[in-house]
């Protein structure tokens, strides 16, 4: 039996007195620490203040601890925190590892901080971060209260049930992989379905500044959709990226109310052009039909264009249930079997669709266009037409090539669609000249079966008939950004910024592996290297991605990609928020009313904190009482809030349908047969290298470890993957020949290994 060992009794601490320090030490140390430009921790403020003040290290120890008994610059613990110093704010970074999260400073996006690894945070967690003595970076002070309360996750395991606490689960977001404990309580579905599902949980928080330790607490709120099922997989897309998928019942009450047929009162007073031939040319998916065009010729070498827009203003009033969740939505967002429209069914496919032989109220541009492609004259004005025919891009591509299916559809609006025809090549020569960015990208879609089942994919078709309705848009919206420039109104521009310096030395760094440079970053240097790459998919996405993303904004500096001094939206209306709302300006002007100013109308919290709205600019923590919307600078203020709103909500849809077909191509490559395939590298990290499938438009990554046995280097100076023991080398651009790997499903990654790299050379072997 093992004999028990005495415990030894601890000593008690000695107790060490304190020396006195009078009231002017006292006054010293504050004014001292007071004159910093940085907040100052305790232990750097002793070391201050005995090299400063010429104290022993027991009287600035004493002086420190009589500040703190004080409460002075109190808030913080272990630093004095400066009141005259201003808080700068970073968003936390998510990573597909918990250790790898970061904090990015939002006014300076190359100041990147550690986190701890243990803190309780999540991505998008706004942190406080303050200026600190002896830190070349700034400290995280705290955390601001979370905007971002509910969350898409999914059970974590069967074997991660605590009796104590609840279910882990984590979020399905892959750069998100925190764990966090649902409560047990009521309403709870089965385990068998919860393993099966994704469903949205609210974080639950004892107070409003959360701790940065301990668990997330979350409740369970409802079963969002199967995660293993394509329908399911749009509905988890929706939450997950909080997508207003229902409209409000006095949305839907107001749409009802609204009559199925053009009110011939609503006629009165508008031009009416029920007896011009306009046609609408779209997609045979399309059903939704804001445009429709009409073009005559003039003189000689002149040609006079009308472009016909919905009216959607004339039935969506500022601030009425329909602006309200218009505003919300920002614009519709397409799935691949699906859409979620910005406007109710009944406007959206019927009383603001320009359906083939109905009137409908329309928003003219009615521009004369000169054998330069230059518009000499322009006016709008409203109007009421019926569309003679709906057409699709496939009929009218054919009919203009002479296919007798093609001219069976168009019948006897064939010399019309030929005067378009005949312009649009005016149109093109002028777009050409004035070194316009044109990109061969490839725009996927995806095909299903009857029963809704994923077979496969297809490049989406384009040809002239999509680029003639393009150049005739192009026109309407360059003359309205035009006409309320030239009245002094305010608008949202679509603007388009020069690409950044960094992404040009990037483009460089991949151009040198094929002997190429960009030494003329303008639009002429950029548009005449697409033209040399054209036949290179791979340097045409690279192009694409060196160019900045358009925006909306009241402040206009042009549209670099189109080469537009003035450019805006102003032809879909239906599905864009903007073009909304530069109708409602335009048919101000038009009808002699009053300055339209716009307005906020929803609470667009989370949506302004998010990644996307934060890049454009949005800082919610800073929130100040701005200037009265009675006044310009007011007036200015929403539009610029509403440009950025509405580039989150564009950005935001994106990223959703991205996701779905992502998801989409997954599940596709799950019930492939393990075979080869041929690809090209798209891009390279130091974990392995991204590939793109020839045949079929799918997207994967092959590890370091399935590149070959040798041991393989990533350059990043010259963007190459390198083996010395394979003498070999990757570059982006190479052709592959790969075979599946793995399918995540989960999270949306597909894995190929090499089977044979193409004839790209290989390095010398090093000695």
């Amino acid at each position: 039996m093992a004999t028990r060992r005495k415990a030894k009794s601890r000593k008690p601490a000695p107790v060490v007195e304190m020396p006195d320090i009078s009231p002017e030490q006292i006054e010293s140390a504050k004014k001292l620490i007071l004159g910093q430009d940085a907040d100052v921790p305790y232990q750097v403020a002793k070391r201050f203040l005995t090299e400063t003040l010429e104290m022993t290290k027991a009287e600035a120890n004493a002086t420190v601890v009589k500040l703190y008994e004080e409460g002075f610059l109190a808030g913080e613990k272990n630093v004095f925190r400066l009141p005259n110093v201003e808080s700068r704010y970073g968003v936390v970074r998510g990573a597909r590892f918990r250790d790898d999260f970061t904090v990015m400073c939002q006014d300076d996006p190359d100041t990147i901080i550690p986190l701890n690894p243990d803190w309780s945070v999540l991505p998008g967690d706004v942190m406080e971060l303050r200026p600190s003595m002896c830190r070349t970076q700034p400290r995280i002070a705290g955390m601001m209260p979370r905007i971002q309360k509910r969350w898409v996750c999914k059970l974590v395991d069967e074997d991660q049930w605590d009796s104590w606490k609840g279910w882990i689960v984590r979020p399905l977001n892959a750069f998100a992989p925190v764990l966090m404990v649902m409560e047990p309580q009521d309403g709870i579905p089965e385990f068998s379905e919860l393993t099966q599902s994704a469903f949205e949980v609210e974080l639950v928080e004892d107070s409003e500044t959360p701790n940065v330790r301990g668990d997330i607490k979350c409740r369970f709120v409802k079963i969002v959709g199967n995660r293993f099922d394509p329908l399911g997989e749009i509905a988890i897309a929706a939450a997950e990226y909080d997508l207003p998928v229902e409209f409000s019942p006095q949305t839907l009450a107001e749409a009802d109310a609204l009559p199925d047929e053009v009110d011939p009162a609503d006629i009165r007073g508008r031009y009416d052009l029920r007896d011009v031939p306009f046609v609408t040319i779209d997609g045979e998916d399309a059903r939704d039909f804001d445009d429709a065009v009409y073009c005559q010729k003039e003189a000689e070498g002149e040609w006079r264009l009308l472009v016909a827009i919905a009216d959607v203003s004339h039935y969506v009033r500022p601030k009425s249930a329909l602006d309200t969740d218009a505003q919300r939505r920002g614009t519709s967002v397409y799935f691949p079997s699906s859409v979620v429209p910005m406007l109710p069914e009944k406007l959206s496919n019927g009383l603001c669709s320009l359906n083939p032989n109905v009137d409908r109220l329309v928003l003219v541009c009615d521009a004369v266009i000169n054998d330069k492609g230059e518009t000499t004259a322009y006016q709008f004005f409203e109007g009421v037409i019926r569309s003679h025919a709906r057409l699709t891009y496939t009929e009218v591509w054919d009919a203009l090539q002479g296919g007798n299916t093609g001219k069976d559809a168009v019948g006897a609006l064939l010399p019309n669609i030929e005067t378009l025809y005949e312009l649009f090549k005016v149109l093109r020569k002028a777009r050409k000249a004035r070194h316009t960015l044109d990109f061969e990208t490839v725009e996927t879609q995806a095909i299903f079966d009857e029963d809704g089942h994923i077979t496969g994919f297809k490049e989406r078709d384009h040809n002239d008939a999509h680029r003639l309705i393009e150049e005739c848009m192009l026109v309407a919206n360059t003359c309205a950004a035009d006409f309320v420039s030239l009245n002094k109104r305010e608008t949202l521009y679509r603007v388009h910024d020069k690409p950044e310096e960094d992404r040009v030395r990037t483009l460089n760094t991949l151009l040198g592996n094929y002997g190429l440079k960009l030494t003329d970053p303008s639009a002429a240097g950029l548009s005449e290297l697409v033209e040399k790459t054209r036949d290179n998919p791979v340097l045409q996405t690279a192009i694409l991605r060196t160019m900045s993303r358009a925006c909306y904004t009241p402040d206009n500096i042009g549209h670099f990609g189109l080469q537009y001094e003035k450019y805006a939206h102003f032809t879909s209306p239906i599905r864009r928020y903007p073009d909304l709302l530069l109708h409602r300006v335009v048919r101000t002007l038009i009808t002699n009313r009053v300055v339209y100013s716009p307005t906020v109308v929803i609470d667009d919290t989370q949506l302004m904190a998010g990644r996307h709205a934060r890049a454009l600019g949005s800082r919610p923590e800073n929130k100040k009482d701005g200037p009265s919307r009675q006044t310009r600078e007011g007036r200015h203020a929403a539009w610029a809030h509403l440009g950025i709103l509405c580039s989150a909500a564009e950005r935001r849809a994106d990223d959703a349908s991205r996701d779905v077909m992502n998801y989409l191509k997954c599940q596709y490559m799950i019930d492939q047969p393990k075979k080869q395939y041929e690809a090209v590298v798209t891009g390279m990290i130091p974990a392995g290298v991204f590939v793109s499938l020839k045949d079929i438009a799918i997207e994967g990554f092959v590890h370091i470890s399935r590149l070959g046995w040798g041991y393989w280097e990533f350059d990043e100076k010259h963007l190459t993957m390198e083996s010395a023991e394979q003498m070999e080398r990757y570059r982006i651009g190479d052709d592959l020949t790969v075979a599946l790997e793995e399918v995540d499903l989960e999270n949306r990654r597909i894995s190929f290994t090499v089977v044979s790299h193409g004839n790209r050379p290989r390095r010398r072997r090093r000695y």
